[in-house]
């Protein structure tokens, strides 16, 4: 679809240009889709709330925003005006209707390319309840747009139901867009900072391949290719992209004791997570400590841009070497001074990390340092103002990486979910769940006795 009213023409800033480089590896557009859902107690005016996602679309310029080719370059700009004037309205006789109806939407590419940027779907569940499926693509909402937009569609919604005020204005994408154009000053400084990121990611020197089922695969590369001093395998494979996503919780007794454990000490869900992660990882690689991970920075730092559509996220290579001698105490701190470190940076263009990273390790295209894209989406139980609500991530069927670990403490439950999504010529589900328990086995070892060290933990479990 091209500006055919004399809209104003951008390029993709930097944090959608990451977006483009991952179709480089992919066939498959829905790869760099993010479908979502949002289930509400109560029963809602559909009616009413068709007229609140036409608002919405108003309020929210990402939603107006389009891209097309124009050559071998991608460009983009934004609608004054749209109205979607339908919207499917699907009843579900059963929970496993439920979620084969929406998987398959997840799965099928939007026409990004045709002016479908994103898809709605209101629906009812077979247990009375009532809820939103959103899919967009990743140029035009990154997760926590994907949150702005559910919690002002229901504000815009109960607006329209009081025939009270709207909301107080979003902010415009728009706006950042127009600001990252061609400007001299913010490319000297993000050069700069590409630098020193550069620099304490290479620390090391080249970094070990970690992943979820050992040594699996880099052992099978390295006997493929008669190699066996090989450390970085080749995962980028376009044609072996396909994913499967496996839910798994812990239960709301553990979740309660990690509750408990991150109040009285004052450290991050992230920062607890994502090291009993990188822990068991080490175990089972050979004791692999230095372990290298992606993982999605929002980049929001202003009220202005907390309150705005669109992609701002960007990945960071969050490269952390955990001795066996260190307790599991002062690993928690040592992760926070390293995302206090990463969000400093965290401007610093995907592309130029990753073209970074192929020069240094004089890596192929298809070869990689990490094998995990981590994620955690800090949900909040009053985001939609007290409304009891529950969130759904979908399975979109292909994906670039090895692995996708999204963590959140689910509203409806207070449960920790970790939902992986993975790619299956590298990793089977029985792999992922093996994986699920070690990493439980690890957290729950480390807030029991957080001044052992990692190596004891590592040895107990």
């Amino acid at each position: 679809m091209k500006p055919q009213n004399n809209e104003t023409v951008y390029k993709l800033i930097h944090s959608q240009e990451m977006v483009q480089y991952m179709w480089r590896y992919t066939l498959h557009m829905q790869a760099t889709q993010i479908p979502a859902s949002v289930v509400f107690d109560e029963l809602l005016d559909f009616s009413l709330l068709a007229r609140a996602v036409n608002v919405e679309i108003a309020r929210n310029d990402c939603l107006r925003l389009r891209i097309f080719r124009d050559g071998l370059k991608i460009k983009q700009f934004f609608l004054s005006d749209f109205r979607l004037d339908k919207i499917l309205l699907k009843e579900f006789a059963s929970k496993e209707e439920q979620e084969a109806f929406l998987d398959t939407d997840a799965s099928k590419a939007l026409k990004v390319f045709d002016g479908e940027t994103f898809r709605i779907i209101f629906f009812k569940t077979a247990d009375g309840k009532n809820g939103v499926f959103l899919n967009v693509s990743h140029m035009v909402m990154d997760f926590v747009a994907v949150f702005i937009f559910f919690r002002d569609l229901m504000a815009v919604y109960d607006s329209l139901k009081n025939a009270s005020p709207l909301p107080k204005p979003l902010g415009s994408y728009e706006d950042t867009v127009r600001k990252e154009q061609n400007d001299p000053a913010l490319e000297e400084r993000l050069a700069r900072e590409a630098a020193l990121l550069e620099d304490w990611v290479a620390r090391s020197g080249t970094p070990a391949f970690s992943m979820l089922n050992g040594t699996k695969t880099l052992d099978r590369q390295r006997k493929l290719m008669h190699n066996k001093n090989l450390r970085l395998p080749f995962v980028y494979m376009p044609l072996n992209d396909k994913t499967h996503l496996l839910k798994l919780h812990l239960n709301a007794e553990e979740s309660r004791r990690i509750d408990a454990f991150l109040s009285e000490n004052h450290f991050s869900p992230e920062w607890l997570l994502q090291l009993g992660l990188r822990t068991y990882l080490a175990k089972i690689n050979r004791q692999e400590n230095d372990v290298l991970f992606w993982v999605l920075c929002p980049r929001r730092k202003t009220v202005k841009e907390k309150r705005m559509g669109g992609t701002l996220a960007s990945p960071m290579p969050w490269r952390e070497t955990l001795p066996d001698s260190l307790t599991f105490r002062q690993a928690l701190k040592q992760m926070g001074e390293t995302q206090a470190f990463l969000f400093r940076h965290s401007d610093v263009p995907y592309t130029s990390i990753r073209q970074s990273e192929l020069k240094r390790f004089r890596l192929s295209l298809l070869q990689s340092a990490n094998s995990v894209m981590f994620s955690y989406l800090p949900l909040d139980e009053n985001t939609f103002g007290g409304r009891k609500y529950e969130f759904s991530g979908y399975n979109f069927g292909h994906y670039v990486m090895p692995l996708y670990v999204i963590t959140i403490r689910d509203p409806a439950t207070g449960c920790y979910v970790f939902s992986y999504i993975h790619r299956l010529w590298l990793t089977t589900d029985a792999e992922v769940r093996r994986f699920h328990d070690g990493v439980k086995r690890t957290l729950l070892a480390g807030i029991a006795a957080p001044d052992k060290t990692l190596g004891e933990i590592s040895e107990e479990i």
